[in-house]
């Protein structure tokens, strides 16, 4: 007797892009490094991706923009990740184009394998949603050609960091992090002493590896975050398509370290007010307009 195996068919082609860009300078904010993971964040038993992984040529061969400038245009730093990007594209000048070439063969890709996703981990910094955001995408396409940057069409988009914070970063994970001893709590929290709303710390959890280092080189960390995004769709599918898809928010510090659950966040990004806030605010009306009668 053969027995049928039933086998998923269903796939979700999405694309994962990071940047690393100039700091500051007279023209901060430029790509100097991109990187694109292409991919199904549905496959279970193997990991096949389709990667870009670029150094921009006007911009890594501009010795200026590895500087740090203060307000009054004197340098006091160089930028170390740009020159170890340096001797990288000196090695592998196959990786070395023209910034039109690279964002060419992004949207072909983009096109080619029908992607149904767009996303990065801080999609406001890296692409953006709108010509009015200067994004680092945005301000490096228009600073080297001259022409608006468009998000590509037929696309949806997403933001890792805002799915992250408010749903993976829930009372379990809020929870994990208050039970580790100072040294290792230092791993999960910002210099400030915030709960880290990273993708480097939302590894450190799955893997519970507190000493995780990202390698903050582009394509790198969109391998990385593109297996966040396949954990991500596992857990939260349907809700991520229903609240996150095409609706970008700017995730809230003060909501992480206020512990709220990941349901009082999502109702918070809905703009929905708990039962208690909208109660308080409706006997306070009515003592005013009581007070107004008399």
């Amino acid at each position: 007797m053969i027995k049928v195996v039933s086998v998923s068919t269903t796939h979700t082609i999405v694309c994962v892009v990071d940047t690393e860009t100039t700091f500051i300078n007279e023209t901060p904010r430029m790509v100097y490094h991109f990187g694109a993971t292409f991919g199904d964040i549905e496959q279970e038993n193997s990991f096949n991706v389709v990667k870009m992984d670029y150094y921009v040529k006007e911009v890594i061969e501009d010795l200026s923009l590895f500087l740090h400038q203060n307000k009054e245009g004197h340098n006091f730093g160089y930028n170390k990740s740009m020159a170890r990007a340096l001797k990288d594209a000196i090695n592998n000048p196959h990786k070395v184009k023209k910034w039109k070439d690279i964002i060419k063969e992004w949207q072909d890709y983009l096109h080619a394998m029908n992607v149904q996703y767009l996303t990065s981990y801080n999609f406001n910094f890296d692409i953006g949603t709108d010509s009015s955001e200067i994004a680092t995408i945005r301000k490096t396409h228009q600073q080297l050609t001259d022409k608006t940057f468009f998000l590509p069409r037929n696309v949806d988009y997403v933001c890792l960091m805002d799915i992250g914070a408010t749903l993976f970063m829930n009372r379990n994970y809020l929870n994990w992090v208050d039970s580790l001893d100072e040294d290792e709590k230092n791993q999960m929290t910002t210099e400030k002493g915030n709960i880290s709303y990273s993708a480097q710390s939302c590894m450190r959890y799955i893997n519970r590896d507190l000493w995780y280092q990202e390698q903050h080189t582009a394509l790198r960390d969109s391998l990385l975050e593109f297996q966040l995004f396949a954990h991500f769709w596992g857990k939260w599918k349907s809700i991520i398509k229903s609240e996150f898809v095409n609706n970008v928010n700017t995730p809230s510090w003060q909501h992480l370290k206020k512990g709220y659950s990941a349901t009082k966040k999502r109702q918070l990004r809905k703009g929905i007010k708990s039962k208690k806030v909208a109660k308080k605010k409706i006997q306070i009306q009515t003592e005013l307009n009581l007070q107004g009668g008399k």
